[in-house]
């Protein structure tokens, strides 16, 4: 007995000091990692406040305003049109400056310089000089980023490459914002506070009170070991400020070969957290005192009683907070140890089932996680493709239409076949811009006749630079002539490219030189193509599976299972099959199967190309076109080509300016961009049916974006035509003729 009652003593103490200095430890750790996690969102804030600040300024470099000042080289007429500017923003813009190709200033001769600051004690010239490395990374023709310190200030740099279209690259806009309590305020994570350290003093801070501040200088000049971190970070360490107890993070931002950056500090208290630390122990080592005696009372009462009954209950306790939920106690009496085992035994049955069933709903939740992740990334990149189609069309409709217009002139071969090479790529270009947008787009699944080689070339157009960045080469073994099959090419592209993405994600690692097969064939019946790797090949027990949802065989995060199946499903949607065959070490073989189209019908067998007949040669002459287009080489091009074909040209950048010709002078064909700012194609042409229904008849439109749902039914409500860029010289004047020759 008297051993039990030392053990009732000695032990619980041992455990109130272990469990004391484990709570005091993880009290620090927890805060510790709070804080470590504070800074890590505080870098992220500065990267994206750089980012903010990037975006901003590239919109004003592409200001034409700002363009015109620029084309004026004058120093007075850009230092008013730069403090303007700072006036404008009204927020922690410090100065901007434009800096010309030789990183210099523009300066008048009454002393004013290309620069404008809020501050005169910030001067601009010594501002452009210290974000030189800016500077440089933006006359490189990228937008430069930096921090340095100037003064007491702190200032993120951001320098952004000035660019004239008929000029090029003239020079670059600096911007300096500092780095503020305000700003502070902004990026500091919950609970913690920040301060900004240079040349020895607090140059920015959330603290209150100047009493606070130089403490934490204090403690940031005595920590001479941040010089050289650890491998694993800055160290977070425990000071006390003003009787306050905090956790405190000091760490480097901004450094690089042309700035030293700044230092700042993260400081958070834990006094609360160390408070209810000390409560937390009075209330345990009085309630563990109680405990004691109580228990010293109660085994020395039952001690014979039940010793063995409770160490096989604690021994089947521990098996189960181990997670053993199988393990069973025999019912040993009749009374409440008995009771207690029935009772006991229940609970474990009733967590291994719950155990059961919690597995099988976290398997759910993740799978269903994954699609909904695999949704929304497919989502965004159709969203993306959409924009980058309709940036690059207007660039490529010029670059065509030049290159092709220059061929038709007096040049010598070698020029001919500069041009030749020059539309030949823009044609490319276009052709992947449109494989990218079909492949992407989302759209109800539809079957129509498709010619399998057409969809397998829009896919190695596709992935063209995956797999020669990859050094895999592509074979192809096409039969002569293909049946049509009656299919959706958006879901065979998907099926294509997953299939082509696994074959080359196995080959990098194992094969320096990769090589796909593609292989056709067809019988009276069936449509075959053949993707053949010399991949590691596909392990036996793993060849019936790979179909299976969420099956995979990459590492956790590299793949979601998804593909095969889904490609399986989608084959099976259009009544074909698709098998693998693999050979451990020797590649594998996906051979996919399609019915061929019975009793096709021909009008579905007309490609969607070229929407307009070549112009005649008699093409009347003489008329008056009016081209609208925010774009000017569109409307350069557009005017060029017309006044060839002996027509009288006027040319709008806008619907409004538009508008006012129309009201000065009478047009016989009006070709217009569609999508406009300001006064877009499908309002103009409604005020066309009001003011002008002669010239709504002969109307061409013509758009670079993708022609949605709405504007598709306006041009089959009306009976209109659009021409979508880019477009050949040829295919531009047939529709225009066609506008020329329509009944008025």
């Amino acid at each position: 007995m008297a051993a039990v009652l030392t053990l009732l003593v000695v032990l619980p103490a041992i455990t109130l000091w272990v469990v004391d200095r484990s709570i005091t430890r993880q009290t620090l750790y927890d805060a510790g990692q709070a804080l470590t996690t504070a800074q890590a969102v505080f870098l992220q804030s500065l990267g994206n406040r750089a980012g903010v600040l990037g975006s901003r300024y590239r919109n004003v470099v592409g200001d034409p305003r700002f363009l015109t000042v620029v084309r004026l080289q004058d120093a007075n007429t850009m230092h008013a049109y730069l403090r303007d500017l700072l006036e404008e923003f009204a927020d922690d813009t410090e100065v901007l400056a434009f800096v010309t190709l030789d990183g210099k200033l523009l300066v008048s001769k009454d002393g004013k310089s290309s620069g404008a600051q809020r501050d005169a004690a910030l001067p601009v010239a010594d501002f452009t000089r210290e974000a030189a490395g800016a500077v440089r990374n933006a006359l490189g023709g990228e937008i430069g980023t930096g921090n340095l310190v100037q003064g007491n200030r702190a200032l993120n740099i951001v320098a952004v490459p000035v660019v004239v279209p008929e000029r090029g690259l003239v020079g670059v806009l600096v911007a300096g914002a500092q780095l503020g309590e305000n700003a502070l305020q902004q990026l500091k994570p919950p609970k913690t506070e920040i301060v900004l350290l240079a040349n020895d003093n607090v140059i920015a801070s959330t603290l209150r009170g100047p009493a606070t501040r130089a403490a934490v200088l204090r403690w940031a000049s005595s920590a001479k070991d941040f010089e050289t971190p650890a491998a694993d970070g800055p160290e977070v360490r425990e000071a006390v400020f003003n009787g306050e107890h905090c956790l405190a993070l000091m760490g480097d931002y901004g450094r690089t070969p042309w700035s030293p950056g700044f230092r700042f500090v993260l400081v958070s208290s834990y006094e609360q957290r160390r408070e209810a630390l000390e409560t937390t122990r009075s209330r345990v080592l009085g309630l563990s005192l109680a405990g004691i005696i109580a228990s010293a009372l109660v085994v020395w009462f039952f001690i014979r009683r039940v010793t063995q009954p409770l160490r096989e209950l604690q021994q089947s306790a521990e098996a189960v907070g181990r997670g053993d939920f199988s393990r069973r106690i025999e019912r040993f009496s009749n009374d409440e140890f008995g009771e207690l085992a029935v009772t006991f035994n229940q609970m474990t049955t009733n967590l291994q089932n719950s155990r059961v069933e919690l597995e099988r709903a976290m398997q759910t939740v993740k799978a269903t996680q994954e699609q909904l992740i695999q949704s929304e990334k497919l989502s965004a990149v159709g969203q993306f493709v959409a924009g980058v189609a309709h940036e690059l069309n207007n660039p490529l409709t010029a670059v065509i239409g030049f290159s092709e217009l220059l061929q038709t002139a007096q040049t010598d071969e070698k020029t001919k076949g500069h041009l030749d090479r020059i539309a030949k790529s823009a044609h490319r270009c276009h052709k992947i811009v449109h494989s990218l947008l079909s492949f992407a787009r989302q759209e109800a699944p539809e079957r129509k006749l498709v010619d399998l080689h057409v969809v397998l070339e829009e896919v190695l157009e596709i992935m063209a630079y995956d797999l020669r960045t990859s050094n895999v080469t592509v074979v192809r073994d096409f039969v002569p002539s293909l049946p049509k099959i009656m299919a959706d090419p958006h879901h065979l592209q998907q099926v294509f490219v997953n299939i082509l993405g696994n074959a080359r994600q196995a080959i990098e690692p194992f094969q320096a030189e990769g090589r796909i097969i593609i292989r056709t064939h067809c019988t009276d019946e069936w449509v075959a193509v053949e993707f053949q790797d010399n991949g590691p090949g596909i392990k036996p027990q793993h060849l019936a599976r790979i179909f299976d949802p969420f099956f995979t065989t990459k590492p956790a995060g590299k793949g979601t299972g998804l593909g095969l199946s889904l490609s399986y499903g989608l084959i099976q949607e259009h009544g074909g099959k698709i098998t693998a065959q693999s050979e451990l070490g020797h590649g594998a073989t996906f051979l996919i199967e399609l019915p061929v189209a019975v009793n096709p019908n021909p009008a579905l067998l007309r490609r969607s190309g070229t929407p307009f007949p070549f112009a005649p040669v008699n093409a009347p002459t003489g008329k008056t076109v009016l081209v609208i287009d925010d774009e000017q080489w569109i409307l350069e091009l557009a005017g060029e080509l017309l006044r060839s074909e002996g027509h009288a040209v006027e040319t709008a950048a806008s619907g409004q300016q538009a508008l006012e010709l129309m009201s000065r002078q009478k047009f016989d064909v009006l070709v217009s961009d569609w999508k406009m700012p300001g006064l877009n194609g499908i309002r103009l042409y409604e005020h066309l049916v009001a003011t002008h229904p002669e010239l709504s008849g002969r109307t061409l439109f013509m758009t670079g974006d993708v022609v949605s749902d709405t504007f598709q039914a306006f041009l089959s409500q009306h009976h209109l035509t659009c021409l979508s860029k880019p477009f050949a010289i040829s295919e531009f004047r047939s529709a225009v003729t066609r506008m020329v020759n329509a009944k008025r």
